[in-house]
């Protein structure tokens, strides 16, 4: 009998735990390859999981609205070609099969096998339960919601008690409007939006309670802000990065004139930038590599990560396999990633695993240049500032041409000076292919 896990992924940025949000398929169902099985979030996003082979959806060992640790099962799929010659019943493993057998009364009713577990941990009477699934069975989500409304405790993912604790909001006071009364991010954000001022007024009681984490004040004027999770875990593994690799930096100036008069409409620079970057490493394999506890490795295919600002800190979503698209493919594919990365749904796979790194913030206009911190493991990052008019000496004459300035940053225990120049020589080159090919 051949079974296949589904497990907890490291979405990156040094992930340790996240939360099971739900089960979005059963015991017993039919699933795909590719097909999404389970939502789960980290302190970063929500992602959903996706099955690895066709199959059966065996048995759920984790059951939903769960903190597990990365690396734990939660559930196992068994071979489509086995399947059909086994029984449907689920193996002695399966979390509902370890509880006690269920009571009479239970079997008549239509009950899923895990609402049966929690109802008799929790002391739930199931016959005053109100069936939301089909045919009103009774379903996990149902019983969880009589629990949860019996033990006043609010539900909301890691990332969305992160918000309010940075923001001083006491939980038990925010009306959730997500499903069985969950508190979503949106309501903890429209809770902030819509702050209002306490009245002076004897016997005023504002709608809900805002309670600030005013830290003690030790000079005037000074008060401590809560880091959030997300800051301290950037701040961990980029003073790593800058502690354990020796950086070093090269820049230069590059004429993207006519390459930039060269795009097709609806390209912008940053997807030029970025098809550049992918041809450049094509070019300059030594930089396309990860220093990993000792070991260098070099990779096949580019899988080029992109620096995206949001809300509280930043994510570097990976463009896996980059070097297989076109000009155009790149634009599609890096703006959805993109969106995504900004709504929190990103894949696992799209969350790590980058071989080189892309920070551009040319889209503000008064970046020259700057320098970035790499992204470990990898070896190297390129920092793009703002693409605009500048004078260019030509031909012995003046002249207005749109510049930018690139900086690359390399660790020196694997790239030498002349490489990282090559480099940059190299994404001059590929700029002057790009505009002959499209003249």
């Amino acid at each position: 009998m051949t079974y296949s896990d589904i497990v907890l992924p490291n979405m990156g940025f040094g992930m340790e735990e996240g939360q099971l949000l739900a089960w979005l398929k059963k015991p017993g169902d039919p699933v795909r390859k590719g097909e999404s099985v389970a939502e789960v979030e980290s302190d970063k996003a929500t992602v959903e999981l996706e099955a690895v082979v066709d199959g059966i959806l065996d048995a759920i060992l984790i059951p939903a609205n769960q903190m597990v640790p990365v690396g734990t099962v939660l559930a196992r799929i068994r071979s489509a070609d086995e399947a059909a010659t086994i029984s449907s019943a689920p193996p002695a493993n399966a979390v509902a099969a370890s509880s006690p057998q269920p009571t009479a009364d239970e079997r008549s009713q239509r009950i899923s096998p895990v609402a049966q577990r929690l109802a008799r941990e929790h002391g739930v009477d199931l016959a005053s339960v109100l069936g939301s699934g089909t045919n009103g069975r009774i379903t996990q989500d149902d019983v969880q919601a009589i629990i949860e409304r019996s033990t006043s405790k609010p539900q909301a993912a890691p990332a969305v008690r992160k918000l309010a604790r940075d923001n001083g909001l006491d939980l038990s006071t925010i009306s959730g409007k997500g499903q069985l009364g969950r508190i979503r991010r949106e309501d903890v954000e429209a809770l902030l939006k819509s702050e209002p001022i306490p009245s002076t007024e004897v016997g005023y009681s504002p709608p809900f309670a805002i309670v600030r984490q005013i830290e003690k004040v030790d000079v005037e004027g000074r008060h401590e802000i809560p880091i959030s999770h997300m800051r301290q875990t950037i701040a961990k593994r980029l003073s790593q990065s800058a502690n354990e690799s020796p950086h070093f930096y090269t820049t230069a100036e590059l004429d993207f004139t006519d390459a930039i008069v060269a795009l097709p409409e609806g390209i912008g620079v940053n997807t030029l930038i970025v098809y550049l970057t992918i041809k450049t490493l094509l070019n300059q394999p030594q930089l396309n590599a990860t220093f990993e506890n000792g070991h260098l490795y070099h990779y096949d295919h580019v899988h080029l990560a992109v620096a995206v600002a949001i809300n509280d800190g930043l994510m570097t979503p990976v463009l896996r396999r980059a070097d297989d698209y076109s000009l155009s493919g790149l634009a599609n594919l890096s703006r959805d990633l993109i969106e995504r990365t900004r709504l929190g749904k990103l894949k696992p796979d799209e969350m790590s695993g980058g071989t080189f790194t892309v920070s551009n913030l040319g889209i503000v206009k008064q970046i020259d240049r700057f320098t970035a911190i790499i992204n470990p493991p990898q070896v190297a990052i390129l920092a793009v500032g703002a693409a605009k008019p500048r004078p260019v000496v030509m031909n012995g004459g003046l002249h207005i041409r749109t510049t930018a300035y690139l900086t690359l940053s390399a660790d020196h225990r694997i790239i030498d000076g002349m490489v990282a120049a090559r480099f940059l020589e190299a994404f001059d080159a590929e700029i002057h292919q790009f505009e002959r090919t499209l003249r």
